[in-house]
């Protein structure tokens, strides 16, 4: 191995290169060092009665540690690592004003139902004061006992639009956590209907599963108050064709 690799493999290895300044004994020659200037020839000293002085005892130089001995070293001795950089992860591409889905869900638990009637109004509180008497309503045909409802909201935050697909896979794993946490075996939707397109991607009316549940969408309670005679009734056939009528 010539010097440069050697230096190389040091400096790969976290080693300090180093070039010894004297051939030291026994080493096979290196390339990179100058041959070694011949000492200075003393010159002879006058002669003199007195004794000559005694020789001085010169040590010499230590080797520094081979590379072997370097590579037997525990990995706790050994200069640390650099960890390699954190890959960077992509940024989520910005959701266009025209494809963001916005709309609130309040969620009753009725028996084995679930009932999860869309606000009208998306940022408010809660149900009105019309849709929600409608609500209780229904919610009395199931046997529901009193509780505090539950809320779903796209999107989630505020400063984070949700696209229709995004929106959709949110709803159904809220939709399953309420069925892991509290029970319930199916769900009634009470949706528009370009809503229950958008979200569930089914026509209303018709029963379908949402994950483990049978589920089934219905006419809004807007929509209920609005056209009852429309709405109300092709909603109460629909639930009772798909045995959701309490």
């Amino acid at each position: 191995m010539n010097e440069p690799q050697r230096q190389s493999y040091l400096k790969a290895l976290g080693l300090t290169p180093w070039v010894a300044r004297v051939a030291l004994p026994g080493a096979a020659p290196s390339p990179e060092l100058a041959p070694p200037e011949p000492p200075p020839t003393p010159k002879a000293a006058p002669a003199s009665a007195e004794a000559p002085p005694a020789a001085v005892a010169t040590e010499a130089p230590e080797a520094p540690p081979s590379l072997s001995r370097e590579l037997e070293r525990t990995p706790s001795e050994r200069p640390a690592a650099t960890p390699p950089p954190a890959p960077v992860q992509p940024s989520p591409e910005p959701v266009a004003a025209d494809q963001a889905v916005v709309f609130t869900l309040e969620a009753h638990l009725a028996g084995e139902t679930w009932l999860l009637f869309q606000q009208s109004d998306a940022k408010a509180p809660g149900l009105g004061r019309h849709d929600g008497a409608l609500a209780a309503s229904l919610l009395a045909l199931f046997a529901a006992g009193p509780a505090r409802p539950r809320r779903f909201y796209c999107p989630l935050t505020d400063d984070q639009p949700m696209d229709r697909n995004a929106a959709s896979q949110a709803l159904a794993a809220f939709v399953a956590g309420l069925a892991r946490l509290d029970g319930g075996q199916r769900t009634l939707f009470c949706l528009d209907e370009a809503l229950a397109k958008q979200v569930l991607g089914t026509e209303r009316y018709q029963p379908f599963k949402l994950g483990e549940m049978e589920a089934l969408v219905v006419s809004s309670l807007e929509e209920m108050l609005s056209e009852p005679a429309r709405h109300k009734k092709r909603s109460w056939r629909a639930m009772v064709a798909a045995g959701f009528h309490g």
